[in-house]
């Protein structure tokens, strides 16, 4: 039946054009539109740009480390890129970092957002932020409550727990190395640095060491699964273009993740420990020297700037935030320890005149204060220092550290767009010649001149 006004082949033409703008205007809100920002605010970023990957699909094919290196070396120490849609920038001029970590830090608060699949379980569990992904002027309310927990007289307090694992991992080193095998020393340092995280966090007394085990132990051990960055990357950009799909598939997994069982028996054992404690007579609770006890305790100065400094609920930490906490705690201090104490082993291994010299500092320590304790060993042997110093430069933890931008600034001309990434490539400076000399050789005596 022919179209009112129009014949039957006007209507063909009709619809064709329209089917003709759809489609243009499609290409245009998938490639065009969302891809033309950081032009328009006169930052350089890499190209190609893919239509709804944006330059996300080389950051999983080659990985931070490498693609952060190749781009800036194309780029400079300023640029940005896309991840689907959300604009990232990466800085890694000196000057313009001390910028955004310490003169402009209030615009740069918060760290990355925490996977939507971890906040859901956390909210499930009725956990608290903790300070690795709490946000804005609540993190900066529990910072300073928790700050005052970190001083060195508290931090010696811990010292007799983190002791006698020290003492177990020599006694174990002893008898493998008196039996002349080879064994993988990763896992055994896993086992030493979980054993002093349930001590120090918990008072747990678990001797993994010597085999032993416990529920709580396993709990703890399964949070510690390996985050590979490609699932920040692939979230990121599926946020960009269907943010209720990525919320539908994160919940989804957080039903089904391990992680959520292992979280929950943490949390319950937590608030058991903390209402036991809360129960007990202040000179009872005076035994108890680990961090769960000093977030109990912890309470913030009044702050004069404050109105509500004097409010109780504002200078304490509730039960669900001191278990936060614990897991940031916990999370901060497993692998990166770990990680840490087989690289620098390792480092050692390889430079056997590096081992000789560090282990006579040691021993000319001791000849002098023979009764000192690890923590006045580990703050009054220099070379001890520099050698963990050099074992994190040429093995940082993390490759990149992350912060958020909360308001749109411009920082020595360059503008920094409200909500994106901004990417700090540590492991890239780490390894520049222009700061470093001969990057890659393992030179502790570097730092005499620091």
């Amino acid at each position: 039946v022919p179209f009112p006004a129009f014949g039957s082949c006007s209507l063909v033409v009709l619809v064709s054009i329209i089917n003709h703008f759809s489609i243009i205007l499609l290409i245009h809100s998938f490639y065009h539109a969302p891809y033309g920002i950081l032009k328009r605010i006169g930052v350089p970023h890499p190209h190609p740009v893919i239509p709804f990957f944006g330059n996300g699909l080389v950051v999983l094919k080659l990985g931070y480390v490498k693609v952060l290196e190749k781009w800036i070396s194309e780029n400079g120490k300023v640029f940005g890129y896309y991840a689907g849609t959300a604009v990232n920038m990466v800085v890694a001029d000196l000057d313009m970092i001390k910028e955004v970590t310490v003169k402009k830090f209030d615009n740069f608060i918060n760290a990355q957002k925490e996977p939507y699949a971890m906040s859901k379980v956390r909210r499930d569990n009725h956990i608290g932020s903790g300070l690795l992904f709490e946000l804005d002027d609540d993190w900066k309310r529990i910072r300073r409550i928790v700050t005052p927990t970190f001083s060195s007289k508290k931090l010696k307090m811990m010292m007799p727990l983190i002791e006698k694992s020290c003492k177990t991992l020599n006694t174990v080193m002893e008898e493998i190395s008196n039996k002349g095998q080879s064994f993988n020393i990763l896992k055994l340092y896993n086992k030493f640095t979980l054993e002093v995280m349930l001590a120090v966090a918990f008072g747990s007394e678990v001797h993994l060491l010597k085999g032993e085990g416990s529920l709580l132990a396993e709990a703890a051990a399964g949070l510690f699964y390996d985050i590979d960055e490609s699932i920040f990357v692939g979230e990121e950009i599926l946020n960009s273009h269907f943010p209720h799909l990525s919320k539908l598939l994160n919940a989804m997994a957080s039903k089904i993740l391990p992680l959520s069982n292992h979280m929950k028996y943490i949390n319950e054992t937590s608030l058991q420990i903390i209402k036991s404690r809360e129960g007990q007579l202040e000179n009872t609770r005076e035994k108890f020297n680990d961090f769960l006890q000093l977030l109990m305790d912890a309470r913030a100065p009044d702050d004069e700037n404050d109105s509500d400094s004097s409010s109780e609920s504002r200078n304490k930490l509730t039960s669900n935030q001191i278990v936060g906490l614990c897991f940031d705690f916990m999370a901060a201090g497993y692998e990166t320890t770990a990680s840490t104490l087989a690289y620098t082993t390792y480092l050692l291994a390889l430079n056997p005149d590096e081992q000789e010299w560090l282990c006579e500092a040691i021993d000319n320590y001791y000849q002098e204060n023979e009764d000192a304790s690890l923590y006045d060993a580990s703050q009054n042997i220099p070379y001890l220092d520099w050698v963990i110093q050099e074992a994190l430069r040429m093995y940082p933890p993390s490759p990149i550290t992350i912060r958020v931008c909360n308001q749109t600034c411009t920082i020595n001309g360059v503008t920094f767009l409200k909500g994106c990434n901004v990417i700090l490539p540590i492991q890239y400076l780490h390894y520049s010649p222009e700061y470093w000399d001969q990057p890659y050789v393992f030179k502790p005596s570097r730092y005499l001149r620091i």
